[in-house]
């Protein structure tokens, strides 16, 4: 619990209730200054309805957990974009108080040009939705790695409009949260053991048996074989083409979270498999007769 947040929630509730107390006060407190005669009442609900909400937002970030001890999750990010939504809708309930038109009259009486505008931002409400959705359904979660669109990375940020996804090269990449909806989805933490995967390709002249460049690359980690789980390391033969092979090496790290011994194992490989490329090519060539 966070007494800072839970505090100010209750402020809140109590100013709301005060807001309540003293309606007739805070009406004819607006009406000394000759505002349009819908603006004071309108003044006086946006105050009611503000308190309210920030009450609530307040007091239920003071009593969720976030799993794991987090910070923040989609729960209360979820949260929080309610919020903003809500704030919208006053601001425009108060613009249209400001020339005497309720919502009832500016819905009936502007049909047309509420249409047009919902065509006009369909996109935007259609993301605003759809990031509503990936925040309380939990699809994906806050630093969740994940695959969305052929893009792969840790989930940074869920917003009203994108998704913030951090690749592997530390690009920070914004994917519309419609694209979100309406792609594959692969959630590489959900799984209950993370298996990380080095892909590469091989002239088939290079490779004298698929043992033994699994055991090269075994050997080779040294240090690093601390960082992986036994028994978890298996060297794959993806596909098979007329010039090449393609591989694919993977493990579990102890820790399948950490994302800095995850590169360096991934670092290591791949430059092993660079050097080793090297050397074969090197010693093929010397092994060929030369030609006079």
């Amino acid at each position: 619990m966070k007494p800072i947040a839970l505090i100010t929630g209750l402020l809140y509730g109590v100013l709301a209730v005060f807001v309540v107390i003293y309606h007739q006060g805070y009406t004819t407190f607006f009406d000394k200054f000759d505002l349009p005669g819908a603006l004071s009442h309108t003044l006086y609900r946006v105050i009611l309805i503000f308190c309210i909400v920030e009450s609530i937002r307040f007091i239920i970030l003071a009593t969720y957990r976030p799993q794991g001890n987090a910070r923040r999750d989609n729960f209360t990010i979820g949260v929080s974009h309610l919020a903003k939504v809500s704030y919208a809708l006053l601001a425009g309930v108060l613009i249209l108080s400001l020339f005497n038109i309720t919502v009832k009259e500016a819905i009936t009486t502007l049909s047309l040009i509420a249409a047009a505008i919902v065509l006009m931002t369909k996109d935007y409400i259609s993301n605003l939705i759809n990031g509503m959705y990936l925040t309380f359904a939990k699809v994906v979660n806050i630093g969740d790695s994940v695959e969305i669109a052929e893009k792969k990375g840790k989930i940074l940020d869920i917003t009203l409009t994108n998704v913030h996804l951090l690749n592997d090269d530390d690009d920070i990449i914004y994917i519309p949260n419609n694209k979100v909806f309406s792609s594959e989805i692969i959630n590489y933490t959900r799984r209950e053991l993370k298996r990380s995967n080095v892909d590469f390709e091989i002239n088939v002249d290079y490779v004298p048996q698929v043992e033994w460049l699994e055991q090269e690359i075994e050997n080779s980690l040294g240090e690093l074989k601390e960082l992986i789980q036994p028994g978890t390391m298996i060297l794959k033969v993806q596909s098979i083409k007329q010039e090449y092979t393609t591989f694919k090496f993977q493990y579990i790290l102890i820790d399948p979270l950490n994302k800095e011994q995850d590169k360096k194992v991934k670092r290591h490989v791949i430059r092993l498999i660079v050097r080793l490329i090297t050397e074969l090519r090197t010693a093929r060539k010397e092994r060929l007769p030369e030609v006079k």
